[in-house]
């Protein structure tokens, strides 16, 4: 919790309506940002993003799995995100539960879309290996290690740092061959660091293939269009890009739109308790559009920066 003096809160307030902020800014101006990728080289993916004072660690695991019984033509990704005590007082003992229950949440919704996957930016029908009965299970793990505001917009561009590593090359191709009773086949995802898969299915459908995974050859999956995810904080009248906590003490509500690079809307979620008008709401996710075209563009320089580093 942030505690400011009225004169601090008075002194925030007039210099978003004046569009100059504390720290120099812009009213939808971000941070300076910075990406590290591989930084865990036990998950399959990893990246560390610092924004401001904010900064966060994303990784992607990948195991393999059985697609549900609902939907055996789609794999299956869970997202998870942890508040580190260090990160921020208030997180110590069960204090970020409610935090971290409330981004995970966010985060699926504008990554996964529907329960169906409809709408989901991460193409689940690219991890089937074998349909209805193995899959690949993405589990995405995001860690808060400093909190100073604009913790979903920062979770969301450590993911899709992430997945600039693992852009697609083709999509998925099954290739079969029969020899006598048996099917051998071969799943191809795109450059994501996921192992390659040979399965050996029997003529009898009922029964579980055979799967050798391989230590040596690696393949991809399509994640290109993994959206950003651009906030915009109330404060008064006004609203900004990029709240850090002492802007966001003083908000009345706040709107995230998930935009991917054609410009699409993927999701949108809201908090704080002060309702909005739909014009408002409309004129918010306008310039949510035309801002995320910048963070993109910023977001893929320190990402290619990162890369030549590596």
């Amino acid at each position: 919790m942030v505690g400011l003096s009225e004169g601090e809160k008075h002194f925030i307030r007039g210099g978003i309506a004046q569009d100059i902020r504390t720290d120099g800014r812009r009213r939808l101006q971000f941070r300076a940002i910075s990406v590290e990728t591989g930084v865990i080289p036990q998950a399959n993916g990893s990246a560390r993003v610092r924004l401001g004072a904010t900064e966060v660690i994303a990784s992607v695991k990948a195991e393999l799995g059985k697609p549900s019984i609902l939907h055996p033509d789609k794999g299956k990704v869970s997202i998870f995100v942890d508040c580190s005590p260090t990160a921020e007082p208030m997180f110590e003992g069960r204090g970020s539960e409610e935090l971290s229950a409330e981004l995970s949440v966010a985060l699926q919704r504008c990554l996964l879309g529907g329960k169906s996957g409809a709408g989901a930016a991460i193409d689940l029908s690219s991890l089937i290996v074998v349909e209805g009965k193995v899959c690949w299970d993405l589990y995405i793990d995001g860690l808060v290690i400093s909190s100073d505001g604009n913790l979903l917009d920062a979770l969301a561009a450590a993911i899709k740092s992430i997945s600039m590593i693992l852009a697609p090359v083709d999509q998925i191709q099954v290739v079969a061959e029969t020899v006598a009773t048996d099917n051998s086949l071969a799943v191809a995802l795109s450059d994501t660091g996921i192992p390659k898969v040979n399965v050996s299915v029997s003529a009898a459908s009922d029964e579980e293939p055979e799967v050798d995974v391989s230590d040596e050859e690696f393949l991809q999956f399509d994640t290109s269009s993994v959206p950003v995810i651009i906030t915009l904080t109330k404060v008064g009248r006004h609203y900004i890009a990029d709240a850090t906590s002492e802007e966001e003490s003083q908000m009345s509500s706040a709107v995230s739109v998930s935009v991917n690079r054609q410009g699409h809307i993927c999701g949108l979620t809201k908090r704080g308790g002060a309702g909005l008008d739909p014009s408002v709401i409309f004129d918010m996710i306008s310039v949510a559009k035309h801002v995320s075209q910048q963070f993109m563009s910023l977001l893929d320089s320190e990402i290619a920066a990162a890369e030549a580093a590596e």
